[in-house]
């Protein structure tokens, strides 16, 4: 019976002792206790204020008073005077800098730590962060003395502002202003049924037509219309699905008031008449498979209404003229292919175009034009581009090849849109003609084609 209670009592001892946290376990309580005082602003790091401090003096100061308060650590460990000392050499040379971190929500220091330039060749992105860091502002002012915590705070000093800046360059559905000379758009109208689609209204203009190589003032009838865009799914900058269909007419935007022979500006295109425009943008391969959402098309059209009598214009004499009056693109474009390298997702499209070419005889004697010739064009198109819609700076940068197959010539061209914070920017293109057979361009083009145009949004 004895025995039996001792062995009860022994059992008994060792429960009671497992108990027992450890000194070690008791740090490690403390410190998770200490820690979850302060409320986590993890989420907001890449926002909190951070610099550098560059000053060589100031360095070995803070430095000093670290060694001197024996608080520098290499890996949770205290180094030895050997790496003291060797370490050191850094802070002569003046090597050594050191990152500051605040709260987010006041002015304490929550990340103090030392480091050194990047000093492998081969990795010259790699910095060397030679001491553990300190992230206990108590402790660092403990360590440093009010005097020079304050004025690690009032940043008295030579440093480097490297704290991160963010831009919210969202575009927003109840109103936008759309200022550009190419492609002017007022959407002042939108609805929403499920409150995850969006129906807009616009209005719209259109000036050229890349595709059959006539941008902006070189095609000679201006398109106003409006435009009606659906949103199947609308989170963030990007729709989910977009669709839209837009109706307009050609107003006349250039005609001749010249005599053919003696004017190099008979190359152009003029107006000869009014047409209706129509655009239709989707991607109906989503009905067959949701997953091919990144193939968008474009359907586009003018086709000629009126044709000007003689009386529409303001010539007395004998002239002949070059018109555009129809045409067709069909584009198809493969969105977000690969982000390249952050400055942007990759897109790729291929088209086909065709468009008339009339010839004209401007005779005042007579009540309509003399038509001496016309005839149908056709082309194809190849396109790649970068863009980036969010951020600071919104791009979209982008090579085009066009080529003429009924006339054996074609068009390299260079097209740019900026933008800053969503509200200023411009547009920028150029082309540059290129042929393929001994026939020179065809009268009524011209060598390059150059368009410009300041951008202003109001977005809300």
């Amino acid at each position: 019976m004895k025995k039996l209670l001792l062995i009860i009592l022994f059992l008994l001892g060792i429960q009671v002792y497992a108990q027992v946290p450890s000194e070690d376990n008791k740090l490690e309580r403390l410190d998770i206790i200490y820690r979850n005082l302060e409320y986590n602003t993890t989420a907001f790091n890449d926002l909190k204020e951070t610099w550098n401090i560059t000053d060589p003096v100031f360095v070995r100061e803070i430095y000093n008073k670290f060694i001197v308060e024996n608080a520098l650590r290499i890996e949770g460990q205290k180094p030895s005077v050997e790496v003291i000392k060797e370490k050191s050499k850094d802070i002569y040379e003046g090597n050594v800098f050191i990152e500051l971190r605040k709260r987010y929500y006041d002015d304490e220091i929550e990340v103090l730590r030392f480091f050194t330039e990047a000093v492998d060749e081969e990795d010259t992105t790699r910095s060397d962060y030679f001491f553990d860091e300190f992230n206990d502002h108590i402790y660092i002012q403990e360590v440093l003395g009010q005097k020079i915590y304050d004025n690690l705070k009032a940043q008295f000093y030579a440093l480097n502002d490297l704290t991160k800046t963010y831009y919210d360059s969202k575009i927003a559905y109840a109103f936008d202003i759309y200022l550009n000379l190419i492609n002017p758009e007022l959407m002042f109208y939108s609805l929403t049924t499920n409150d995850k689609n969006k129906y807009l209204i616009s209005f719209v203009g259109k000036w050229g037509n890349d595709n059959i190589v006539l941008p902006g003032w070189y095609y000679p009838n201006f398109i106003v219309g409006a435009k009606v865009t659906y949103i199947d799914y609308l989170i963030n900058n990007k729709p989910h699905d977009t669709y839209s269909a837009t109706v307009g007419i050609g107003l006349d935007a250039r005609q001749p008031t010249f005599q053919y022979d003696e004017d190099e500006f008979g190359k152009r295109l003029f107006s000869s008449g009014s047409n209706l425009y129509f655009k239709l943008t989707g991607n109906p391969l989503t009905f067959i498979n949701p997953t091919w959402r990144d193939y968008d098309f474009n359907l586009e059209g003018a086709f000629a209404l009126t044709e000007f009598n003689t009386d529409n214009f303001n010539l007395g004499y004998i002239s002949k003229f070059y018109s555009t009056r129809n045409y067709v693109t069909l584009n198809g474009k493969y969105k977000n292919i690969t982000n390249l390298m952050g400055l942007g997702w990759v897109d790729a499209g291929v088209g086909l175009a065709m468009h008339d070419v009339y010839n004209y005889l401007f005779d005042p004697r007579s009540v309509t034009l003399d038509q001496l010739n016309s005839g149908f064009k056709f082309g194809v198109n190849l396109e790649g581009s970068l863009n980036n819609y969010t951020g600071l700076l919104q791009h979209n940068v982008g090579v085009q090849v066009n080529y003429n197959f009924s006339e054996s010539y074609g068009y390299l061209g260079l097209k740019t849109h900026f933008m800053l914070s969503n509200s200023i920017g411009f547009d920028f293109k150029i082309f540059g003609s290129f042929t393929t057979s001994s026939e020179p361009l065809p009268f009524y083009r011209l060598e390059s084609y150059l368009v410009f145009s300041p951008v202003i949004r109001i977005n809300y």
